[in-house]
């Protein structure tokens, strides 16, 4: 591959990827794109969050500031969730939607579920012996 071809294809990818990070909206270049992908690029979020990385190493990452954030207020979120029902979440903190956590109920069962089914689905033993209804969550006497 000569260097010609490499610039194309190399210049390609970087329109490529930055047509990707435009769309999603949330992040823009805060320097003027440099040629090798190695190269150290200044980037920002929308939140004001300033980082150096390269640009093959921004693909799929989001700013780190803004994660930590969005992390501890799900942890929280889902730790008021469960208070609601009476119950714990008894995992240290959120991961991400599809990454189960462990769960108490308010009779001491415990179990895993992924937060983004845990408003539809509450302690699996509970609904077996039939405490609380699947749809309304509400603890019957």
């Amino acid at each position: 591959m000569d260097h010609k071809t490499y610039c194309n294809q190399f210049s390609e990818t970087v329109r490529e990827r930055r047509a990707l990070m435009e769309q999603a909206g949330q992040y823009r270049e805060a320097r003027a794109e440099r040629h090798a992908a190695q190269a150290g690029k200044a980037w920002d979020c929308t939140r004001g969050h300033a980082w150096d990385d390269t640009l093959s190493a921004t693909q799929n990452v989001r700013c780190m500031n803004c994660a930590s954030q969005r992390r501890e207020t799900q942890t929280q979120r889902l730790q008021e969730f469960a208070a609601l029902r009476g119950g714990a979440l008894l995992s240290e903190s959120y991961v991400d939607a599809a990454t189960p956590l462990r769960w108490q109920c308010a009779f001491g069962h415990v179990w895993e579920a992924r937060p983004a089914a845990i408003d539809r689905e509450w302690c699996p033993d509970c609904v077996r012996e039939r405490v609380y209804d699947t749809v309304s969550h509400a603890q019957r006497g």
